[in-house]
Formats: structure tokens, sequence, C-alpha cells
């Protein structure tokens, strides 16, 4: 009687750490839906502010949408699509705003954010602390193959374009020859 009275206690500590397992998990993911809100912007439309102070390296939400190859990636940016994020080395993520509120975060040339490889998604995660209030911001670093439009940012250092950086000696090589 006493080896069953053991055993039982084994599988009511077993059950209860997995029901613990659960609240704290909920837990997590209730204060991770507190760290932004959505609202409008100064920069474009709509985009997504922080509702309490962040630390660095916090992930902040996780962006959804539809795994494509990279070629179909290509072709959407070519056609002015500004929601599509490198997945890996042959995929593409298609992360427009109706999948996840992620895909509001708009494109700052010096961001407080970056999209990192996360639990098998990608999650927009703070690279420096970020203020009550402050916009979340990633830089597209779009190529200078790929369809990019003026930056409005307005960061006293804004570049002019959502072009990144390692392009721009290409474009100024470029423009040379036209102009």
């Amino acid at each position: 009687m006493a080896k069953s009275t053991k055993n039982l206690r084994f599988r009511m500590t077993k059950q209860q750490d997995a029901i613990n397992k659960r609240m704290r998990e909920e837990i997590k993911l209730q204060r991770r839906k507190q760290l932004w809100q959505k609202r409008r912007s100064p920069i474009k439309g709509i985009g997504l502010f922080a509702a309490l102070p962040i630390r660095a390296g916090t992930p902040i939400i996780e962006f959804k949408g539809r795994v494509i190859p990279w070629e179909e990636g290509a072709i959407m940016l070519l056609r002015g699509a500004n929601h599509v994020i490198k997945f890996d080395a042959k995929h593409d993520m298609d992360a427009r705003p109706q999948w996840s509120p992620a895909g509001y975060v708009n494109h700052g040339c010096y961001p407080n954010c970056a999209i990192k490889k996360k639990r098998g998604g990608l999650w927009l995660t703070s690279i420096r602390p970020i203020e009550q209030d402050e916009e979340l911001l990633i830089d597209y670093d779009f190529d200078l193959g790929e369809e990019f439009e003026p930056c409005r940012c307005g960061h006293p250092h804004c570049r002019g374009l959502m072009l990144r950086r390692k392009d721009w000696p290409k474009l100024r090589k470029l423009m040379s020859k036209v102009l």
C-alpha cells in the first residue's frame, strides 16, 4: 500500500508540474501582449509602440504569415510589397499585418529592434532598451535590386532611403553614370 501511495504522489506532482509549466507559459504570453500597442505613426500610417519600458534582448511579438519560396518573395518586393521578410536561405515570409500585428512595424535608419529567429519563428526583438511610447522600428535593409522608397523616419541622421548601408556606394556609382 505504501508503494501505491508513493506512485500516486509521484503522478500528482508530475501533473502539477505540467499545470504549473502551462500557467507560466500563459503568463509569459500575456506579458508579451502587453509590451506593444498598435496606433497611428508619424512615420507611415500605423505603427507599433512600446506599451511599457522594454529591456534589450526582449522578444516582443512573433511575425506570423505564409512561408514562401524566395522567388515569390522577390516578385512581391518588386511589385511594391514591403512586408516580405527573409526566413532562411531558400524561403521568405509574407508577414502582412492581416497575419500578425508585427507586420505594422515601420522602418527606421537607427532602429531599436531587429528580427531574430527564435523557437522556429521570426520575432521582433529589442536590440537596446526602449522607453514607453517609443515607436518600435527595424531597418528594412532593402537591396539595391529591390524596390525601395524614400525614408520618413525623421531621425537627424536619416539615410534618406530604405536601402541597406552596404549598397550606398553602388547607388552613388550608378547615379554618377546617369547624371
